[in-house]
């Protein structure tokens, strides 16, 4: 999911992406892609992957004509502000890249989960 993610960011914005899936434990060390390489590659075979060891490019991995990117800034970054709350709601950022329109828009989003009586703006 995260080299489709990354695929279409990079389609959007013009750039190359090259990926390749990692499917032996031995190799990424941290326990969470399954218990043995073979089990892992007959998991593979079952989803369709007939080889492993593909590189993949962006178009391979986020198809079509055209692609949209977005991403909300969960936690502080260096790209986005993390969720901040304060009384009555919070404070979000997003981007949003489109390959159509070839744009890349940064919002910035007030969520009031209280309802205000009344708006003012000076």
């Amino acid at each position: 999911p995260e080299g489709v993610i990354s695929a279409a960011a990079m389609r959007c914005l013009g750039g190359h992406f090259q990926g390749q899936l990692i499917y032996d434990p031995a190799v990424v060390k941290t326990g969470l892609i399954g218990e043995s390489k073979e089990s892992n590659i007959a998991r593979l075979k079952d989803m369709g992957i007939t080889d492993p060891d593909k590189i993949y490019n962006a178009e391979e991995l986020a198809s079509g004509e055209t692609v949209l990117f977005a991403a909300c800034g969960i936690t502080p970054g260096t790209l986005m502000d993390g969720v901040r709350f304060f009384g009555g709601g919070a404070r979000t950022e997003s981007l949003v890249i489109s390959s159509q329109s070839k744009t890349a828009r940064f919002v910035d989003t007030i969520h009031m989960f209280d309802q205000p009586r009344s708006l003012q703006l000076n």
